[in-house]
């Protein structure tokens, strides 16, 4: 009898750590990666607007040599401003829905605007620099990284936020369930009730920390590359971040599990020195 209640014991505190590291994970992601606020936060903090830019303007004198002007064509044809209003376009289409297009009139009719200073227009070359503000305008909305999938990544976030309501709900009940099968199972010994939670935090902070090493020793962050180096640096410093709150949650599970186990410990201590006056008595 007193094996099979350990055994359940044991089932029990494992469903509690899966709770506890659900619970722990859930709440740094939805304040992360699925909070815009957050990632615009992130973007101002890894000068992400200014980099953009700079790589809009670079992108843009790619295209000066095959097109035969001169440099100074592309002389404000677009500002950082609109860089970082058009960013906002597209994170409001992934985290809001909305499904608004990027807009290049501007960039186009400021270039247009530059052509004709230049006074170089002519019924020859029409559809040539008409193909040349195209590719510019195109090369733009590349670089500012606007895809067709920022619905079809809206759609994803929105299951993801709704399929963790539903498994926090499921979750809760469990953890309710299983704390209360715990201190039946423990109802004549308080003292290894208090240790068993001890256990389950220690073992979830364990966990976590084991993770979070793991991770750091197989996976270098730091050399994640896409699209570009400043987006790159952005997604780099967004999950560093991530893996820091993670580690933070493991750390304070940690030292809580050694106040807890600290106060098992107090307990037992107290009980056995009562045992003792007792006989002596």
């Amino acid at each position: 009898m007193k094996i099979l209640i350990n055994i359940l014991k044991f089932i029990i505190m494992l469903i509690l750590v899966v709770c506890i590291l659900f619970f722990g994970i859930k709440n740094i992601v939805l304040s992360t990666i699925m909070d815009k606020d957050y990632v615009l936060n992130k973007l101002e903090e890894t000068n992400f607007y200014s980099g953009t830019y700079e790589l809009v303007e670079s992108g843009f004198e790619n295209y000066i040599a095959q097109s035969g002007l001169e440099e100074e064509v592309l002389n404000n044809i677009c500002t950082e401003e609109k860089v970082k209003k058009d960013i906002a376009i597209i994170l409001n289409n992934i985290y809001n829905g909305t499904n608004e297009e990027i807009d290049t009139t501007e960039i186009a009719n400021n270039l247009n605007a530059n052509i004709d200073k230049l006074d170089v227009r002519t019924s020859q070359n029409k559809s040539a620099l008409d193909k040349f503000v195209q590719q510019i305008c195109t090369e733009y909305k590349n670089t500012i990284i606007n895809t067709k999938y920022e619905n079809t990544i809206h759609e994803i976030l929105n299951k993801t936020t709704n399929l963790l309501e539903k498994l926090q709900t499921i979750v809760t009940i469990v953890t309710i369930i299983a704390v209360i099968c715990l201190i039946l199972l423990n109802i004549k010994n308080i003292s290894k009730l208090v240790g068993n939670i001890g256990t389950v935090l220690l073992s979830s902070s364990i966990t976590i920390l084991v993770a979070i090493n793991l991770i750091n020793a197989n996976i270098n962050i730091s050399a994640i590359k896409l699209f570009n180096n400043v987006f790159s640096s952005s997604i780099v410093t967004i999950l560093q971040d991530i893996l820091s709150k993670v580690n933070k949650f493991g750390i304070i599970i940690l030292i809580t599990s050694i106040v807890v186990i600290l106060i098992n410990a107090i307990i037992n201590f107290v009980k056995t020195n009562q045992k003792e006056e007792i006989k002596e008595e």
